[in-house]
């Protein structure tokens, strides 16, 4: 059983599997990311652009896949999550308009943004189930 202080998501009840407008919003973040993704390879329809475009679909992937496992533990609607999940939006944000020119000269930011969003989310969750 979790305390009142915890920050992991209640299990059992019957909204324990309830989806929160921040969780919706955090996966706008990644709508855009898929329409930047298909506009990339519309502008560059060639063998090249679509591996290119494939291992940018693969690194956004990721990052949304392992973000929405972790908001399955935890509680979005604590504010800390909250805080979390909204600096994750933002350089989400980030990465996603970086995605047109990322193998050119915004492939520093796609890069930068990418490692914040995973090393961040994670140590976030390390932060936010210490002493469970």
């Amino acid at each position: 059983m979790t305390s009142s202080r915890s920050l992991l998501r209640g299990r059992g009840s019957h909204d324990s599997g309830k989806v929160g407008m921040v969780e919706l919003f955090f996966d706008l973040v990644f709508v855009f990311a898929v329409t930047q993704l298909s506009h990339s390879l519309l502008a560059h329809l060639s063998l090249g652009g679509a591996v290119q475009v494939a291992l940018m679909m693969v690194a956004v992937w990721w990052v949304w896949i392992f973000t929405s496992w972790i908001t399955n533990w935890l509680d979005p609607e604590k504010i800390p999550i909250r805080i979390g999940l909204f600096g994750l939006m933002v350089a989400g944000l980030l990465l996603s308009s970086s995605i047109p020119k990322a193998f050119t000269d915004r492939g520093l930011l796609f890069a930068g943004a990418y490692v914040f969003m995973q090393v961040g989310r994670t140590l976030f969750a390390l932060w936010a189930v210490r002493g469970e």
